[in-house]
């Protein structure tokens, strides 16, 4: 099949997701909707879903394809770009989670755009599309490199579902020298000007670049059309080029049998007196409700996944479900990504292209001659005009200057890195004392970084700052800044250091799953949304082998 694969590079489309050939080829908005499965709330469906992101949708088309009734809730609305995305930095402020939040600690994050999503589709409504995979490093940094945790689970357990994922995004790449070396489905997109400057930086340093992997189509795909090349990935696709789960899972999760059951936010799971989930309440048009279920997954994300567990408290379960252990919310993650510019005579129009065109992860691995454990990825990025001027802001210009950087725009370009930072207890989320519209206690994430992590992201912005003066760079910016949450619910070996085992089930509780990047032990350097959905397609294939 390889050889075949390699012929027609662009052509095979996935087996058993007809998502792409479901769309309509002139309206962007979901399709189904208006015939859609409507189970009432009593009727004890298969499997309920919380959140319809990128691991929740993509358990539920897996498991509707084997005959599974399922009910995904979904807190934020059904998206129709047509109707609802903009290709406006500020008009787009929807798609992210803004709810009322707490942060503290050391080396607070701020939490809402730029690590999660509100809406059908998840926070890959709004990602930049890049989609690389986690190294088998990533699966036993404990054991290789002394710090973090090893996983339950192998890379070569994920390999088939990684590839089956790529196949149904689908993404576009060179072929991928690092970790496991691999190729894509899709041959690599064009790029533009600004690559050729930053290209020429690192091959003087010895940096090894290659474009891609984002899960965008290099052609048409299906009924979908072929990237424009609009700049606006971080802002919903408004064409429907860019992967999401709205348009590639949930198409076809729909047309067998799922209904997503939008603007209803899960409050609380419960228990009965066998210690069995029966369900999960939740609140829609302003009146609590409680769907039956004979079993439950929870994919909220990292935040919420453990807020809905924490509120869910019982005599069984005085602590919060699954948390006999204190586990629940801990080990929360996130990654650093500062980001540097460089300025160049002529113009290069960093916004031309999707913001991840090229990329290294030559890093990625331990070099104990850098004097810090594991490492990071570099990716080109495109700041818009808005986060332009944050980027200016953080580097200390205001007024005159600012105005200034802001009219030099277009002959900026922006280098960006994601460095592991690693997992700590002590980094978690809580309930606060204030509750939301819902009656819900908010969230609070506590979040310090280590001696480690600074010292990798110090490391990393350096050669950021190398890769722009071997390119010649007139000038520099930079911003500090992190991305991509994930932990808080790990999956591990015992219940005493984990919320769940292998097979994502929750310790304690034979029929609750969770299927979000809340499970993973560590961050690695690679962008999580591909390995979130490969994990929720190999735990489709566990609970359909071992049918709940």
């Amino acid at each position: 099949m390889r050889p075949l694969r390699r012929i027609a590079k662009g052509a095979l489309g996935p087996a058993d997701n007809d998502s792409r050939f479901l769309l309509d080829r002139h309206r962007r908005g979901l399709p189904g909707r208006a015939s859609m499965a409507s189970y009432r709330d009593d009727d004890e469906v298969d499997l309920l879903v919380v959140g319809a992101g990128a691991g929740g949708s993509t358990l539920a088309q897996r498991l509707a394809r084997r005959g599974w009734r399922i009910v995904v809730l979904e807190s934020g609305p059904f998206w129709d770009p047509d109707r609802d995305w903009v290709s406006d930095e500020a008009g787009s402020h929807k798609l992210y989670w803004t709810a009322n939040r707490l942060i503290g600690g050391d080396d607070p994050v701020e939490l809402g755009k730029n690590n999660s999503g509100h809406g059908v589709g998840g926070s890959m409504v709004h990602y930049a599309g890049y989609a690389p995979r986690f190294h088998p490093s990533d699966f036993e940094t404990y054991t290789r490199d002394g710090v973090g945790a090893d996983w339950p689970i192998s890379y070569d357990e994920l390999r088939p579902h990684y590839e089956r994922v790529e196949a149904e995004l689908p993404v576009a790449g060179q072929d991928w020298p690092w970790g496991d070396p691999h190729r894509y489905p899709h041959a690599a997109h064009p790029v533009g000007g600004g690559v050729d400057r930053a290209r020429a930086g690192a091959r003087k340093l010895g940096i090894e670049m290659r474009v891609g992997p984002v899960a965008i189509p290099n052609g048409t795909f299906g009924n979908r059309p072929h990237c424009i090349y609009r700049g606006f990935c971080l802002q919903g696709c408004k064409v429907n080029a860019k992967a999401s789960p709205l348009i590639t899972h949930l198409p076809d999760a729909i047309a067998h049998g799922v209904e997503v059951r939008a603007d209803s936010h899960a409050t609380r799971i419960d228990v009965d007196q066998t210690g069995r989930c029966t369900g999960a309440a939740y609140v829609r048009a302003g009146r609590g409700r409680f769907q039956r279920a004979a079993a439950v997954a929870v994919a909220g994300y990292s935040i919420e996944t453990p807020r809905l567990l924490l509120n869910s408290k019982s005599a069984r379960w005085p602590d919060g479900l699954a948390n006999h252990h204190d586990q629940v919310g801990r080990y929360i993650m996130v990654q650093g990504a500062p980001q540097v510019a460089g300025r160049f005579p002529a113009p290069v129009r960093q916004y031309k292209a999707p913001p991840p065109e090229i990329s290294s992860e030559q890093f990625y691995e331990t070099d104990a001659a850098r004097g810090f454990a594991r490492g990071f990825a570099i990716q080109t990025v495109g700041p818009l005009p808005i986060g332009w001027a944050e980027h200016v802001l953080a580097d200390g210009h205001w007024g005159r200057e600012l105005r200034e950087y802001m009219r030099d725009y277009n002959h900026w370009y922006t280098l960006g890195v994601l460095s592991e930072l690693l997992p700590r207890a002590e980094n978690r989320v809580t309930l606060a004392r204030e509750p939301d519209a819902n009656g819900v206690p908010i969230a609070r994430m506590d979040y310090s970084q280590c001696d480690n992590d600074r010292a990798n992201m110090a490391y990393a912005k350096q050669v950021l700052h190398d890769i722009w003066e071997a390119a010649g760079a007139q000038d520099v910016l930079t911003i500090d800044r992190y991305a991509h949450l994930v932990g808080g619910c790990r999956m591990g070996t015992d219940p005493e250091s984990s919320v769940i085992d292998a097979d994502h089930r929750a310790w304690g509780l034979p029929n609750l799953f969770i299927a979000d990047g809340s499970v993973m032990p560590t961050q690695g350097s690679a962008n999580p949304a591909l390995t979130i959905m490969a994990l929720a397609s190999r735990l489709a294939e566990r609970m359909e082998a071992k049918r709940v």
